[in-house]
């Protein structure tokens, strides 16, 4: 069974060339065990995995921050869009690597 959870980051956006604007985001993380993370980083061959790789298996989900409603609604952008970006990806995976639940 697999389960989800939520964090609060920045990620940046493209708006001119190489020019970005950071834009606040929450994002929806498929959890994977503990024990795992250090087989899930590595390629069955011993080389690491890209962030983008590693990214795109755990980052279910973008949505806008809390509004006045206090409910989360989905982003304008589609995770393939964050993740195009390099240092997106590596935002996405430091961030999923530090929210991620231990118990």
């Amino acid at each position: 069974m697999s389960t989800t959870f939520f964090c609060n980051f920045s990620v940046p956006i493209l708006v001119a060339e190489d020019r970005y604007k950071y834009v606040p985001v929450v994002g929806v993380f498929r959890s994977i065990p503990v024990d795992q993370i250090d087989k899930w980083v590595m390629h069955p061959g011993g080389g690491p995995r890209s962030d983008r790789e590693l990214a795109s298996e755990v980052l279910v989900e973008v949505r806008k921050p809390l509004g006045t409603s206090g409910r989360t609604v989905p982003h304008s952008f589609e995770v393939a869009d964050v993740l195009h970006l390099d240092r997106a990806a590596a935002i996405v995976v430091s961030t999923f690597l530090a929210a991620l639940p231990r118990a």
